[in-house]
């Protein structure tokens, strides 16, 4: 399985002319990759980081050997306080569902892999 990178605009991306919606993706790991960070490092992570900042940058696209997506993650920005600096932070790993060309990420009860 290989993976390609697309950029994401209004909390969707396009694949192969096709809009895909990561609207209740990125709402859900904004959520998670903050608690994450509250719950190992909640000082550094306030001294360091802007919280507001965490941003969707782009989507890591699994695809399969027919070049169909099977997974995508999404990987986002936040900028620290006292730098012009940013770092990176993943989501968790979503379906890609094509149900009745409803194009967008699900959730998944089984895969999760926030990085921080």
């Amino acid at each position: 399985m290989k993976y390609e990178e697309y950029e994401i605009k209004d909390n969707s991306f396009e694949y192969l002319d096709k809009k895909y919606n990561c609207s209740h993706a990125i709402k859900r790991d904004i959520k998670l990759i903050i608690q994450e960070a509250e719950t190992s490092h909640k000082d550094e992570f306030d001294e360091l980081y802007n919280r507001d900042s965490l941003t969707p940058q782009k989507v890591r696209l699994f695809l399969d050997d027919r070049q169909e997506p099977i997974y995508g993650m999404i990987i986002y920005t936040i900028e620290y306080k006292n730098q012009n600096v940013k770092r990176t932070a993943c989501g968790n790993y979503y379906p890609v569902s094509n149900w009745l060309d409803n194009l967008k990420l699900l959730p998944h009860p089984y895969q999760g892999s926030i990085c921080w």
